[in-house]
């Protein structure tokens, strides 16, 4: 998945605020210097943030930071991947070089440096900023430009939240680099449920094998194989989510040769069996 570089807003625009539905979203993974909040009010899949890979599913509130990579995809993963969702893109100084400096915004300042890593917010900090969020489209510029800054105060007061990506990621990736990195994403992307070597992945990034080891532990903080089977576990809670597939036909589809090897990696990954999580998440949607 290559980065694509993304320019959103004009000289004469301080923010863009939209409201779009699609069938599917395969958007390539991309950063632009604007930040972002977006609001997933339908559809399921997966969320691609700097060096992190993780599943989410509406309602989906997410914010990412200048210049970090990320991307949702969600086409051929589930039985929801249409999207509808609500899109906030703004840069730092849209209210003035050195706005949010000042010690009345600092802690939007720390919201903003956070957003560097990705953030996902849930609970009622999620559920309260929904409705505020979605009101932004039928608002004047004035009134948009108003409520966005409160966005920012109450969800710089929030603390239901998870970073996504490690650390520094955008800044430890130059422009090789990223080219580089998203060549390997979108190879293993393609093909994590087949047997992947370690020396064919590492030949799409122009290194040896050992070489490519450090290389990508530095920016995944995971070996290939520890990456291969998130995604694949990843994959099995969709089955398991959206199919009446048995466990084994799970695993195969997964990419997994023995069912008891899923098994055990699946409950050390999830803290339940296959079984265990296929069933409550039954029982928890039949609610």
């Amino acid at each position: 998945m290559r980065i694509f570089r993304e320019n959103i807003l004009t000289p004469d625009s301080l923010l863009v605020v939209k409201e779009e539905s699609f069938k599917y979203n395969d958007f390539p993974f991309h950063a632009h210097p604007e930040y972002e909040i977006i609001l997933i009010l339908e559809s399921c899949g997966r969320r691609i943030v700097g060096d992190s890979i993780t599943e989410f599913s509406a309602v989906d509130l997410c914010m990412f930071g200048s210049n970090l990579p990320h991307t949702f995809y969600t086409k051929g993963l589930s039985n929801y991947e249409a999207v509808k969702q609500v899109v906030i893109q703004f840069n730092e100084s849209f209210l003035g070089a050195g706005f949010f400096d000042r010690k009345p915004f600092s802690r939007i300042k720390d919201l903003l440096k956070r957003s560097s890593q990705g953030i996902v917010f849930s609970g009622a900090t999620r559920d309260a900023m929904t409705k505020h969020i979605q009101s932004l489209v039928n608002k004047s510029n004035t009134e948009t430009i108003i409520d966005v800054l409160s966005i920012l105060h109450l969800l710089s007061l929030s603390d239901e939240y998870v970073l996504l990506s490690s650390p520094g990621f955008a800044n430890q990736m130059n422009s090789d680099e990223s080219t580089r990195m998203s060549k390997v994403y979108d190879y293993i992307l393609e093909n994590f449920k087949r047997d992947l070597t370690l020396e064919e992945v590492a030949s799409i990034a122009y290194l040896s094998p050992s070489a490519f080891c450090r290389y990508f532990k530095k920016f995944t903080r995971k070996t290939l194989s520890e990456f291969m089977i998130d995604l694949r576990i990843g994959y099995a809670c969709k089955l398991l989510q959206n199919n009446n597939m048995g466990i084994s036909h799970v695993s195969m589809e997964a990419g997994f040769n023995h069912v008891s090897y899923f098994n055990r990696k699946f409950k050390a990954i999830k803290g339940e069996t296959p079984m265990e999580y296929q069933r409550h998440f039954q029982i928890r949607n039949a609610r």
